[in-house]
């Protein structure tokens, strides 16, 4: 199941890229909190691997929030040949007001600030796919040996996590299709992803900074 998903993966980013010139980004494949990451929970900075059902976590836009479902996802394994484009970047401490390092997978979205750019409500925020910060100084892809997995957490509604520390990652609603969960629709989505290279071209103005944690106790904890 893993290498059909890969190999579909591949081939839509080589025909979108083919047809449009534009880098695209799968939001079905190279998503999640990679194990080891630590989410901001009421008790404190907790490992992604270990929350449950009904934990509740700290988002950006809604406070604490529970979690509906949580689906595992695999990053990379020995038994399996992974793409380039699927490889996780590594973001060393600090560059995204993360208090330690970072593994992120490549079509996972981060939340960054910019004066050049406005979401739905006016706000200078625009969602990045972490494949874009390779460009950036210190981020390296991470070439598989062994393996790797991830978590989907899932809420009501898609929401902005806290991550080691600082960093703000999507966490999508639709992902608990995949856990028998149904997201709610009937509206538009909160945020919508910029394509790579739309995003490499924000990231080169110098304009771009991320949101830090806002509950003091909490970033203390990381």
């Amino acid at each position: 199941m893993v290498g059909t998903l890969r190999e579909r993966a591949r081939l839509a980013l080589a025909a979108r890229k083919q047809t449009t010139g534009e880098k695209p980004v799968l939001l079905t494949v190279g998503c999640g909190l990679v194990a080891g990451s630590r989410v901001a929970t009421p008790g404190g900075w907790a490992l992604v691997e270990r929350l449950c059902i009904g934990d509740e976590v700290l988002t950006f836009d809604a406070g604490f929030q529970r979690i509906t479902a949580l689906v595992p996802e695999v990053v990379f394994t020995s038994e399996q040949l992974t793409p380039r484009p699927l490889w996780p970047l590594h973001v060393p401490k600090g560059t995204l007001e993360n208090r330690q390092d970072l593994i992120v997978p490549p079509h996972q979205g981060i939340l960054v600030e910019s004066p050049d750019v406005r979401d739905a409500w006016g706000d200078p925020y625009a969602l990045l796919p972490a494949a874009a910060l390779e460009i950036v100084e210190g981020v390296e892809r991470i070439e598989p040996q062994g393996s790797l997995s991830a978590v989907l957490p899932v809420f009501a509604e898609d929401q902005m996590v806290f991550v080691n520390g600082g960093t703000l990652a999507f966490s999508q609603c639709f992902w608990g299709l995949r856990a028998g969960v149904r997201p709610r629709f009937g509206r538009a989505p909160n945020y919508k992803m910029l394509p790579v290279n739309a995003a490499q071209a924000l990231l080169e103005t110098g304009r771009v900074k991320t949101l830090g944690v806002p509950v003091p106790e909490l970033r203390q904890a990381a």
